[in-house]
């Protein structure tokens, strides 16, 4: 019984050794998307999109928002190169999905999020709100 348990219980682990910082961050943010719903069994899980999330890439994104948040006389500012900025940081993932309620009512979403290695997740403002009013 104990070899046929263990038998069992390895491809599990040998799946969970081997998923890739896409598949990892994937389920970080239905995770935390799942969690964050009235009612967590509602969600159903979309599309993601993934790619690597680079320094460069977060301080674009702190960039956009300075952009966003600046007083509009203010002239845009370009985003300054950062030293090693092609060092992963982390994953950035878009992701839509649905809440489906128990009366049959579907409502359709989407996030950006960033999951970091030590697998914090991150949620980004859309870039379509960062872009220019």
């Amino acid at each position: 019984m104990k070899h046929g348990f263990l038998l069992l219980l390895a491809p599990a682990l040998l799946a969970g050794c081997n998923n890739s910082p896409e598949k990892r961050a994937e389920s970080a943010v239905a995770e935390y998307v799942g969690n964050r719903m009235g009612d967590p069994a509602s969600y159903r899980a979309g599309k993601f999109d993934t790619r690597p999330y680079t320094r460069q890439d977060s301080v674009a994104y702190v960039a956009s928002l300075a952009r966003l948040n600046a007083d509009s006389a203010t002239k845009p500012t370009v985003s300054p190169k950062v030293a090693n900025g092609a060092a992963r940081i982390g994953t950035f993932v878009r992701h839509d999905y649905r809440e489906q309620t128990k009366a049959g009512d579907v409502s359709r979403d989407s996030g950006e999020f960033v999951v970091y290695p030590n697998g914090d997740v991150v949620q980004l403002i859309p870039g379509y709100r960062r872009g220019q009013r």
